[in-house]
Parts: structure tokens; C-alpha cells; sequence
């Protein structure tokens, strides 16, 4: 009788989504968590009685990213110069279990901090980014 694997997770979807709409699929994603723990101190005592959390950071580093339809560019995730990024658009990143489609993570209200993009001939234009989210909820990773 086979059965299926439950105790590692291998072959996760990563999908991005703007507006409530996949526009996207991103075959590796680093994704990074730092809560910038502070340490707490008495007035006299030079050893930390504790460390307390800071500014949250999350940041992705995705490689390899494939739109649908457009590139990164025209889908709006990556502005088109300075001015474009002013305007503060963000956007969703989510991992979904290839097993049985639950949502692992949500790094949520991701805005573009910096990237690359490789044109090779015979090849299919690839993206990847580095981004900055807001908030990440999800207890699967």
C-alpha cells in the first residue's frame, strides 16, 4: 500500500500574486527573517538580562522568476526608474505545498529593492530580485 510522503516537504509551489491574481512562478526563493533583537541591560550591569525585538525584516531573494504573460517590468513589480518606485507598489509571495495546496507562507506587501535581469540567445528571458515585505504570516516552513 503506498502512501504519501508527510514528514519532509519537497517541491513547493512559489507563486506571485498582485491583486489577488497569479501573475507568476519563481523557481528559488531565499527567504529571510530578522527581528534585530536588542539587548536589555540594568544601569550598572554590563550583561544582557534579555533580548527583545526590534525592527521586523523580511527580505526575499528570488532567482529565476517566469511571468505569465509580461515581464517583471510591465506586470509592475519592478519600477521602471526612480519615479516608478515612488509610487510604492507591492505585491503578495506565497508557498504552497505541492502535496495538497495549502498555503505554507505569505510574505505580503512585497515592494522591489533591487535585481538583474540575463538575456542569453535560445533562451527564456529570466529575472531575479531582491524584496523587502512587510509582513509574513504562515506556520507550514
Amino acid at each position: 500500500m503506498s502512501s504519501a510522503n508527510l514528514k519532509t516537504r519537497s517541491g513547493n509551489n512559489i507563486v506571485i500574486t498582485f491583486d489577488g491574481v497569479q501573475i507568476g512562478a519563481v523557481r528559488s526563493v531565499s527567504l529571510d527573517e530578522d527581528y534585530s533583537p536588542e539587548p536589555v541591560t540594568g544601569i550598572g550591569d554590563a550583561k544582557a538580562i534579555e533580548y527583545v525585538p526590534g525592527m521586523a525584516r523580511y527580505s526575499l531573494s528570488v532567482q529565476n522568476v517566469a511571468l505569465a504573460v509580461a515581464s517583471m517590468r510591465s506586470a509592475g513589480l519592478v519600477p521602471e526608474n526612480s519615479d516608478a518606485a515612488l509610487q510604492g507598489l507591492v505585491f503578495d509571495i506565497l508557498v504552497y505545498s505541492k502535496i495538497d495546496g495549502s498555503l505554507l507562507r505569505k510574505y505580503s506587501g512585497c515592494s522591489y529593492a533591487s535585481g538583474r535581469i540575463d538575456v542569453e540567445a535560445n533562451k527564456i528571458v529570466m529575472s531575479s530580485g531582491q524584496f523587502n515585505a512587510l509582513d509574513v504570516s504562515g506556520i507550514g516552513l
